[in-house]
């Protein structure tokens, strides 16, 4: 499982601006996360076991009580190799997140209140995946959420105004966008991440 402290780690860099280090951190945080993506892209959709169980538990609706388990059972080779802690309680985890200017995670009730799901007041694989999402990953977008081109680091055309590019997301939302775009179109995962992360 990729470290707690990592991911966060990234996210600090990329909204304060820190140096070299923060940058070196976040670079191998895009490396161990682009190997979980490509493990599980060239893995089957379902294991075998997962086939005879039926179709995905998302699909038939009963996402909300779906565990780790239930999805690492088709996501083969993803069994403790998350990009972010999972099954994990928020408010335990926000308590646990307390800095010199007080928690660095918002409370349960406004992360929920933002549109993100935590089931049973746990951050799960749910969370920040949708079974019905049509962005790639199935990223679970705030449905009120702008979207925004994703930010590749060095590359200043995907994140500095003066350099960035007309983009077909412009002005709209995760929920407008479900009928303009196509299936599978990459965006950024910032709103999802402040819905739970006080970084603004």
């Amino acid at each position: 499982m990729i470290g707690a402290s990592l991911p966060l780690a990234a996210l600090l860099a990329l909204a304060s601006g820190q140096g070299a280090e923060d940058r070196k951190q976040f670079t191998a945080y895009q490396v161990q996360l682009a190997s979980i993506m490509a493990t599980e892209s060239a893995t089957p959709s379902a294991s075998p076991a997962a086939s005879a169980r039926g179709p995905c538990i998302l699909v038939q609706g009963g996402g909300n009580g779906a565990t780790t388990r239930d999805c690492t059972a088709c996501h083969v080779g993803l069994e403790g190799r998350h990009s972010h802690p999972v099954d994990v309680d928020h408010e335990s985890a926000r308590f646990r997140s307390m800095g010199g200017s007080g928690p660095s995670l918002r409370p349960a009730a406004e992360v929920v209140k933002r549109g993100v799901f935590l089931a049973d007041g746990k951050i799960t694989c749910l969370t920040c995946h949708d079974g019905s999402s049509p962005w790639k990953a199935k990223l679970a977008l705030p449905p009120d959420a702008l979207l925004r081109e994703p930010v590749k680091p060095g590359n200043p055309q995907t994140y500095d105004p003066a350099q960035m590019r007309p983009s077909a997301l412009t002005g709209l939302t995760a929920t407008t966008g479900k009928a303009r775009l196509p299936a599978g179109t990459e965006v950024s995962p910032t709103p999802l991440c402040k819905a739970c992360h006080a970084l603004d």
